[in-house]
């Protein structure tokens, strides 16, 4: 949905059939906005981004969200956001971040517009329990400051420009018109989130990291991963099925082996791949053989292979 309009009360209107009923107080001596907003969810999968630019320094007052979480990403300018008893200064350097569960009030400047991520607390949840081994004991409480100066935070935050970047695509022309993509993108954010920045939760996940036999851990995620490469599998899928979290699969790949699950899944990925160009009839396509490996971002997949092998997919072809 895109929306433009000058209107107070039509903003107000817009922007609460996408979020939540709210107040919208323009600065005092200023009777208008100049909105722009356009917002992509993704139905049944539980995340997405809206870009919404007030145009005017605003003051928002949204009731409990309670059922969704918003991190809100000021693009230039920023605002004051109070919230679950706490001020948060939002620049482009810092994230605020809004829980289900309290009310907020929140002082956009003029020339701010943010990027803003929503997330279903349903699949917040889910995510979680995923990340745990178990369902999480209590729903999800962000701290309502967020630093994106971090590498963990910065990666993320492309995450989420690469998802919107994909919703705005036509339809059939995004990776995301396939639902399982969505799915999985949608779950690598929250993962991701939830790994980054602070919660209530973040204790139990720094405990479900413990493992009593990590190297027995890591060797049979990695024969699991040898055998199962070739389908759609995910850290998650592997996690799930050797009864352990996320979190705890993570740690142990990273106490044994000096890396993740997903980049030992990748390399095996990339192995495949360079065999099956090697390997290469008259006729075979590098874009076919990657994408039938798993590898949807060509120009990233072009980069980890010569960085792998030392040369380039259509060179090895050629051989």
């Amino acid at each position: 949905m895109t929306v433009s309009t000058n209107d107070i009360e039509h903003a107000r209107s817009e922007v609460g059939r996408v979020f939540c009923p709210h107040r919208l107080t323009p600065r005092s001596g200023v009777h208008d906005v100049r909105l722009r907003m356009t917002s992509h969810l993704l139905p049944g999968v539980g995340v997405g981004v809206v870009d919404l630019d007030y145009g005017r320094a605003v003051r928002i007052e949204p009731d409990p969200l309670e059922t969704f979480y918003l991190v809100q990403i000021p693009r230039r300018g920023g605002a004051v956001v109070r919230h679950a008893g706490q001020t948060v200064t939002s620049t482009p350097g810092t994230a605020s971040v809004l829980s289900p569960f309290d009310a907020s009030d929140m002082h956009w400047s003029e020339g701010s517009p943010h990027r803003i991520f929503y997330a279903d607390q349903r699949a917040l949840d889910r995510e979680l329990g995923r990340l745990l081994g178990r369902p999480a004991d209590a729903p999800v409480r962000f701290d309502p400051g967020m630093d994106m100066g971090g590498p963990a935070a910065a990666a993320w935050s492309r995450g989420v420009d690469f998802l919107a970047a994909e919703l705005a695509q036509p339809a059939g022309g995004s990776l995301v018109s396939h639902p399982l993509v969505a799915v999985r993108l949608a779950q690598a954010l929250l993962g991701k989130l939830l790994l980054t920045h602070h919660h209530s939760g973040t204790h139990l996940l720094a405990e479900a990291a413990e493992h009593p036999a990590p190297g027995r851990l890591v060797r049979r995620a990695c024969a699991l991963i040898r055998d199962h490469h070739s389908e759609a599998l995910t850290v998650s899928d592997v996690a799930e099925a050797l009864g352990v979290s996320v979190r705890t699969l993570q740690e142990c790949f990273r106490r044994e082996l000096a890396t993740t699950p997903t980049a030992y899944l990748r390399g095996c990925r990339l192995d495949a791949v360079h065999r099956a160009l090697r390997a290469g009839e008259p006729g075979t396509s590098v874009t076919a053989v990657a994408l039938a490996h798993g590898f949807a971002h060509l120009g990233r997949f072009a980069g980890e292979y010569r960085a792998r092998f030392g040369e380039s997919p259509s060179v090895t072809l050629r051989r």
